[in-house]
């Protein structure tokens, strides 16, 4: 059965109409949501993995010995988007996980974007799913990291809550969704209960950005907020004349380009500090030599809690350290 007809604009997915799984809940693991994965034995083209087909599962190159990331995209995109191909390719540069792409373009689908806020419980749930079935096939649990963009943090927070097969080590949330979230429960989005470890990088607090802290530790780089250094109007135009989406989205999108670089440099990003506010970070007030420091991004120190800030440069590479 074909869906509503859609077109794409650049990296987005707009769709006639809107696919609603709150009022249609089964799932065609080909149509609506479906898992790929890469390994460093096919980084360009990947394997589909299905809930139950031990065979396909049996004939990929999915490596129960090494870790795991599975990504979660955003509304209006893909597994095939830029952000999920960046991430993809970092990963794939490092030669040593298997990435998993989560692929529900249709139930995420522009310019429906209530539709597919709702529809993140589903995409959340249905993953969970899938990450018990590699678990009783032999996925170590603890060896799985969660990472999401936008609305795909939020379907990253549902899944955690989900899995039966045990407790989800770390999620990576990329700028949350904000709009709507803020108001909606629990059960719908990410905080600090849906996983042994939450980071969240903040990038457009109160627009499309989730505007308050919601992970064990949240990072604020450049306080987090729009415009993030290089994203003014003038510098994306200058940069990018033709984009039609870059001008609204690039702060939101610095979230997955920071994180894609920290995968590649593990010293990146070194010097995120404790600290109250941005305003006492400006000042002065959290000195590194007092305050506790971390790494933002894959290596991340685990003890951290609360509220950190840095200063990132305005183009890739991002990093000041």
């Amino acid at each position: 059965m074909k869906g509503p007809p859609g077109v794409r604009i650049e990296d987005a997915y707009v769709q006639l109409l809107p696919i609603g799984k709150q009022k249609c809940h089964t799932i065609d693991p080909i149509r609506d949501i479906s898992f790929q994965l890469f390994t460093r034995y096919n980084p360009l083209q990947p394997t589909q993995l299905r809930i139950g087909d031990d065979r396909a599962l049996a004939e990929s190159h999915f490596n129960f010995s090494e870790p795991t990331v599975l990504f979660f995209h955003a509304f209006f995109e893909s597994s095939q988007a830029t952000p999920a191909t960046l991430i993809r390719t970092a990963y794939t540069h490092r030669g040593d996980h298997n990435i998993l792409l989560v692929n529900a373009q249709r139930l995420e689908a522009g310019p429906w974007y209530l539709t597919a806020s709702k529809n993140t419980m589903v995409v959340g749930q249905y993953t969970a799913e899938f990450i018990d079935y590699l678990v009783s096939r032999g996925l170590y649990l603890p060896s799985l990291h969660l990472t999401g963009l936008s609305l795909g943090a939020q379907m990253a927070g549902v899944c955690g809550q989900s899995v039966k097969s045990g407790r989800i080590q770390r999620i990576t949330g990329m700028d949350p969704a904000g709009p709507l979230f803020r108001k909606w429960p629990k059960s719908l989005k990410l905080d600090a209960s849906d996983a042994e470890f939450v980071d969240v990088i903040h990038t457009d607090a109160g627009i499309f950005g989730y505007p308050t802290p919601i992970g064990h530790v949240d990072f604020w780089p450049n306080q987090g907020i729009s415009p993030q250094p290089g994203c003014t109007i003038p510098e994306v135009k200058r940069r990018s004349p033709d984009s039609i989406l870059e001008p609204f989205f690039c702060s939101h999108w610095r979230s997955y380009q920071f994180f894609a670089e920290s995968v590649i440099n593990p010293y990146a990003f070194a010097d995120a500090v404790s600290c109250d506010n941005w305003e006492d970070y400006t000042s002065g007030k959290c000195s590194p030599e007092e305050r506790p420091i971390s790494r933002m991004g894959l290596y991340v120190d685990w003890r951290a809690r609360g509220n950190y800030y840095l200063r990132t440069n305005t183009e890739s590479p991002f990093s000041k350290t």
